[in-house]
């Protein structure tokens, strides 16, 4: 498959600002005193182990969760005091796909945009465009119950798109999709990396490096190094 060249981009504004960010389980510190940046526009990547922190990080930014103690803006809002400001500028895709088993494709698609309050003929030429591109077309009318883990996931991330978010977060989006998937939507995060912005975690390395413009590593809730792609250290 012909992918199209990778631009890289200058970054500059922040599209997250995050200060001495506190996130318990308990008695268990899941964030503990990170402060950082992420720059509007480009693909950046959150890296680190299993339990480092990072999907607790994308749950405290996409509204999901409360933080126990410091500062965060979004898009320029308070997540905790404007929460339904932030989510019409966000897009998230995590470890569960967020559809109604019981519903249609498209009836989960329609949901969604009525959320968002999406004009019908946006919803429209959305739904036609994305789910060509994802290979999802021919399975709308179906029930999600019925659907396959790669088709659902393919589903929840038109789901993601419908409305064209500013703000995309991505958790380990690219597990359970098959080869083709997989490139298809690295292309589509390529095309738009200097109109959006992207937050990728994964496992994988050597594929957040050739992906992401920019880079923060956690380990056991901490920050413990961030800066341009260019800088990143895998053996952190």
């Amino acid at each position: 498959m012909k992918h199209r060249k990778r631009i890289r981009i200058q970054m500059s504004a922040k599209a997250i600002e995050i200060r001495d960010l506190t996130r318990r389980y308990g008695y268990r510190v899941a964030l503990r005193k990170i402060s950082l940046d992420f720059s509007e526009k480009g693909i950046q990547g959150l890296f680190g182990s299993n339990g480092a922190g990072k999907t607790t990080l994308l749950r405290v930014v996409s509204t999901l969760l409360r933080p126990h103690g410091g500062t965060i803006t979004v898009m320029g809002f308070n997540p905790q005091e404007e929460p339904e400001e932030v989510k019409k500028f966000l897009g998230l895709v995590g470890d569960k796909p967020l559809l109604y088993n019981e519903l249609t494709g498209i009836e989960n698609l329609r949901f969604y945009s009525k959320l968002y309050g999406l004009r019908s003929d946006f919803f429209e030429s959305q739904v036609e465009e994305l789910s060509q591109r994802f290979a999802i077309k021919t399975w709308l009318e179906e029930p999600v119950k019925n659907l396959s883990t790669g088709l659902k996931k393919r589903l929840d991330i038109v789901r993601s798109l419908i409305h064209n978010p500013e703000l995309l977060l991505l958790d380990e989006p690219f597990s359970g999709l098959d080869k083709d998937t997989t490139e298809d939507f690295q292309e589509y995060l390529n095309e738009f990396r200097n109109i959006r912005t992207t937050i990728v975690t994964t496992h994988n390395l050597a594929f957040g490096a050739e992906l992401c413009d920019e880079f923060v590593t956690l380990r056991k809730g901490v920050v413990v190094s961030q800066g341009p792609i260019s800088e990143f250290d895998q053996t952190l």
